[in-house]
């Protein structure tokens, strides 16, 4: 459930249609991607948003995917932060009569 890793969000706008949905797919398909959401831009544009989570643990590197996202994008965001701590054990402690 919980991993000591980094957590990284990446945003990026890519044309709305089905060519980039696939170059899209194929950037990240060996990636840990734990999320991918696609938002469109707006009524009359052909372009949409995507919003991608990448959990990376043990020393893996977010270069060969940023790599290929900025083929696809020329605006790749990107915003990366600790993954939250596990919760420490809790003990019950019975008080005595």
């Amino acid at each position: 459930m919980y991993r000591n890793g980094i957590t990284c969000r990446i945003r990026l706008t890519l044309s709305d249609d089905p060519h980039s949905r696939v170059r899209l797919q194929e950037a990240l398909a060996d990636q840990p991607v734990s999320a991918v959401r696609l938002v469109p831009r707006g009524i009359g544009r052909d372009e949409m948003t995507a919003e991608v989570t990448i959990e990376l643990v043990g020393g893996q590197t977010l270069g060969a995917v940023l790599d290929a996202l900025r083929v696809i994008s020329p605006r790749v965001y990107l915003n990366c932060g600790e993954s939250p701590a596990p919760p420490a054990a809790s003990q019950q402690v019975r008080a005595s009569s």
